[in-house]
């Protein structure tokens, strides 16, 4: 196989196996999707359609690079999708209650929970500006609380450079919050 063969056998799987060498990154994927949507009924089902697409488009996969960092790229996308439909239902909900129930009464508070969700989709928009090796970078040192020397290992890279990615991906996210911020005219961001 032809690459940097430093790069950890992990990292460069042969994907004309199919579906072996992403069964090998399912407990990973499950984890970083249950950080992106939380404890969630809704995060196998994630899961699987991460894999599907995955599957589904194998053919585009670049073997230069992680494969857990492609595979979290494919659940990220699935996870907005995932927010996106949500937010419709529980928007939906919120203006047409049931008859004789309210939200009050069942003990939720729905302004927060509408500033939770808004705040979650910002961020994940935020993510989704980044280039995947910030991201991935960035989701496995701050999100999974991995220590620099795992996420260097894992992502066939030197420590110096997980904290140099690191740093340049929260700077681009507090930018982006920024501009957002200033775009809706300087009201407390969400």
């Amino acid at each position: 196989m032809s690459g940097n063969p430093n790069r950890p056998r992990e990292s460069r799987p042969d994907v004309a196996d199919g579906a072996a060498p992403l069964a090998e990154h399912a407990a990973g994927l499950y984890r970083y999707v249950r950080f992106l949507v939380g404890d969630s009924p809704h995060v196998e089902d994630i899961v699987q359609e991460t894999m599907v697409r995955a599957l589904d488009s194998i053919d585009r996969y670049d073997p230069e690079r992680p494969l857990r960092a492609w595979l979290n790229g494919i659940a990220l996308h699935v996870a907005h999708k995932y927010w996106r439909r949500i937010r419709r239902v529980r928007a939906a909900e919120h203006f047409e209650p049931a008859s004789g129930t309210s939200t009050e009464a069942a003990g939720r508070d729905p302004e927060r929970e509408l500033l939770l969700r808004e705040r979650a989709e910002l961020l994940y928009r935020a993510l989704d500006t980044l280039p995947a090796a910030l991201r991935e970078t960035l989701l496995l040192h701050a999100g999974e609380q991995l220590p620099a020397e795992e996420v260097a290992r894992r992502l066939g890279t030197t420590v110096t450079n997980v904290y140099t990615r690191v740093s340049r991906a929260r700077a681009q996210v507090r930018a982006f919050l920024e501009a957002e911020r200033r775009r809706r005219g300087g009201e407390e961001s969400p």
